[in-house]
């Protein structure tokens, strides 16, 4: 069925002594000029609200950026913190700089930061962070652990004798191996093996003696500084002279029976402090003192 056509509507105004107006409304006309009045504010508010939709959004995001740039410098912070303690460097210059908020207590009402002010603080904070690292820390942390490497490998762990290791005695109170009802105390443990094999010196460090005595026969000493030194006695060689710088695993001289010896060993022992301690202590052994024989 064909949409019927609205019929025009006139509106006749008139007032004593004056001309009548006269008004043709055209129905079609008044709808749209009616949806029009209504459509435009309407649209207008819509994109009002979505475009405060968008800023808030945005602002939401910015401001979610700069709490974590925050967080990651307060972590950067606090791992700087710990290298500077393991350094050995002064906390006071940068406790002015990064103080720690869980030292004080605090409170107060909760009111949102504006994103412009936390990266203000990042961007403040940054280069102070750069510079203490920079000039400060890290030249001290790589000191340190220069420090640190040079000690570990002046540690004397390693093996004293090349390849298979058999205790023959132990540190500590042992009977006379010559003989006799007589008890003497044992500075060192004792690797039986055949004549040349390889002794190895089992930590960095220097020649401090390379001589010949009654009791030791040829025997090397080292100091490995950090108040450590080794023993090797009764070699049938020696490989070094006193001075000679040696590392951990370098060959010092060769299993013997020289000296005070009842046969074929490697007498070794380890001293800090000038004080005897037990190899046991320092060397990854799989024997074990009730397995010896």
């Amino acid at each position: 069925m064909a949409l019927r056509q609205p019929k025009p509507y006139t509106v006749l105004i008139t007032a004593t002594g004056k001309v009548p107006i006269t008004l043709t409304l055209n129905p079609w006309v008044a709808l749209a000029t009616g949806i029009l009045a209504v459509g435009v504010p309407m649209a207008t508010i819509a994109g009002l609200a979505y475009h405060n939709w968008q800023l808030a959004q945005q602002n939401q995001a910015l401001t979610d950026t700069a709490s974590e740039v925050l967080t990651e410098l307060n972590v950067i912070g606090s791992e700087i913190r710990v290298l500077k303690h393991r350094a050995g460097v002064s906390e006071v210059e940068w406790d002015a700089l990064s103080p720690n908020p869980e030292s004080t207590p605090q409170g107060g009402q909760a009111l949102e930061a504006p994103p412009e002010l936390m990266l203000a603080t990042a961007q403040r904070q940054l280069p102070a962070l750069s510079a203490v690292l920079a000039t400060d820390v890290r030249p001290a942390l790589e000191a340190t652990l220069e420090a640190e490497s040079d000690q570990r490998a002046a540690f004397p762990d390693g093996k004293p004798v090349a390849g298979e290791i058999k205790v023959s005695s132990e540190f500590g109170l042992r009977s006379n191996p010559f003989g006799g009802r007589s008890y003497e105390v044992h500075e060192g443990i004792d690797f039986a093996g055949p004549v040349g094999q390889p002794i190895l010196a089992t930590a960095d460090g220097v020649v401090v003696k390379a001589d010949y005595d009654r009791g030791y026969g040829n025997h090397i000493k080292i100091d490995h500084g950090y108040h450590y030194e080794t023993l090797y006695a009764h070699l049938s060689t020696m490989t070094v002279k006193l001075g000679d710088r040696v590392q951990r695993g370098d060959v010092i001289g060769h299993l013997g029976n020289t000296g005070r010896s009842s046969g074929p060993h490697l007498h070794y022992g380890i001293y800090r402090n000038g004080r005897a301690m037990n190899p046991r202590y320092f060397l990854k052994l799989e024997t074990r003192p009730e397995e010896t024989p």
